[in-house]
């Protein structure tokens, strides 16, 4: 009973940690409960003599705030670049990314968004959606419900994101944030997992 309690507390901690409104909260637990693949996910093994992910999907973050660091940690010649690398991130944060990854951006705007979050049938999800990615990377530092729905709906199996409240039940693989609080740290943690650097 004391550590079905000491769970719970560290959950609720991390719920004030964290701004998550009740209705992002309501949309992202009812998707999860009601998922279709919830434990359809395929096991995956890390081995140090790998070559890394060929295929992988960033999720990119349109905030003024992250959009310009994480824009720094995905920043490559994508002339010289052998894997499959896309990225998806809404039409706000374009300008915040260099013009080597444009043509991999994936773009979304509000009108391709339903209300609750999710986005609406359409060539961008098709072309997500058709490709089968070894890895997803969510680089988000705040919840952005469109991108972790879609999320949800992929069957990746590696997916990599930063400690959240939800983050055991959306990830595989979990990125406790620095204590330093420098976020390159935490970028250079998923390049060696994915085999980037």
């Amino acid at each position: 009973m004391a550590l079905h309690r000491s769970f719970n507390l560290r959950m609720l901690s991390l719920y004030f940690h964290m701004e998550i409104s009740w209705r992002n909260r309501c949309i992202l637990w009812l998707h999860i409960l009601f998922s279709k693949n919830r434990d359809q996910q395929p096991l995956v093994r890390i081995t140090e003599g790998g070559g890394g992910a060929s295929r992988i999907l960033f999720l990119l973050p349109s905030e003024k705030e992250h959009a310009p660091i994480a824009a720094h940690f995905v920043k490559r010649d994508m002339a010289q670049e052998t894997r499959q690398i896309h990225y998806v991130v809404h039409e706000n944060g374009v300008p915040y990314y260099s013009e080597q990854i444009r043509s991999h951006l994936i773009t979304y705007c509000d009108k391709d968004v339903y209300w609750f979050g999710a986005i609406k049938k359409s060539s961008n999800l098709n072309k997500i959606k058709s490709m089968e990615y070894d890895a997803m990377v969510d680089l988000n530092q705040t919840i952005n419900v469109t991108q972790i729905l879609l999320s949800l709906e992929l069957t990746i199996p590696i997916k990599v994101g930063f400690q959240s409240p939800m983050s055991e039940k959306l990830y595989s693989l979990v990125i406790q944030r620095s204590k330093s609080g420098f976020l390159e740290n935490d970028y250079q943690i998923i390049e060696r997992i994915l085999g980037l650097s």
